[in-house]
């Protein structure tokens, strides 16, 4: 199921949310029904809180099904709810600091269960990311951009990515995330930093409102949610 939504009225709502097969974290600021309509839609508890004193919150943290990344400027009591969160719901997350000059490992990661794309700009975080995520890393860039995890989105089922991405780095960006299904496609009527206007698991996926419907199709293709 795909469903179009805002975050505080901004369509950007990859930059403030993630979503993996187990739990997402989410703005504090979105209503509680809000939040029950997307635990339905991707099939996971959520935790709404703020990273860094930001709502930022998918710009700022990665994870998966095993690990959970968060940046060194992460609040104590933030990280202390997170673990809480983790606790509340039986969850064996390995919740991480990852000390670095970065902070918006966000847009410099794309993971799935299965594998995980780091940015060459944290190239030396390889074996923390590694750690930390329980899979194999790949470090490079494409589109010739930094930014991976802007500029894809994936799941354990399938991955979207900037439409400027070659035949060449598609089949890299598969084979490190052991998928079949990838494609690519912009979102939010023509934005192609699909990271930013994306949420999404391997059950369900949120995109924002201005999403257009011949993208709908294509993400939806492309992230494998057509029954």
């Amino acid at each position: 199921m795909i469903y179009k939504t805002l975050f505080s009225g901004v369509s950007n709502i990859g930059i403030q949310a993630i979503a993996t097969e187990k739990y997402g974290i989410f703005p504090i600021d979105l209503e509680k029904e809000t939040i029950k309509k997307f635990e339905e839609i991707l099939g996971i508890p959520i935790l709404q809180t703020k990273i860094a004193d930001s709502s930022l919150l998918g710009s700022l943290c990665l994870g998966n099904s095993y690990g959970l990344i968060l940046p060194e400027i992460t609040l104590k009591d933030e990280f202390l709810k997170v673990e809480n969160f983790i606790q509340e719901h039986d969850l064996n997350i390995n919740v991480s600091i990852l000390k670095s000059n970065h902070t918006a490992f966000g847009n410099l990661i794309l993971a799935n269960d299965y594998g995980c794309i780091i940015s060459k700009e944290i190239s030396n975080l390889k074996k923390d990311v590694e750690k930390i995520l329980k899979v194999k890393v790949g470090v490079g860039n494409f589109c010739e951009l930094p930014t991976v995890g802007s500029n894809g989105v994936a799941t354990n089922k399938g991955c979207v990515v900037n439409p400027l991405t070659t035949e060449v780095e598609l089949e890299w960006i598969k084979g490190i995330l052991n998928l079949e299904v990838i494609g690519k496609s912009t979102v939010n009527k023509g934005a192609m930093q699909v990271g930013s206007g994306i949420v999404a698991n391997s059950k369900g996926a949120l995109v924002g409102v201005e999403t257009t419907g011949p993208e709908i199709l294509r993400i939806e293709e492309y992230l494998d949610l057509i029954d």
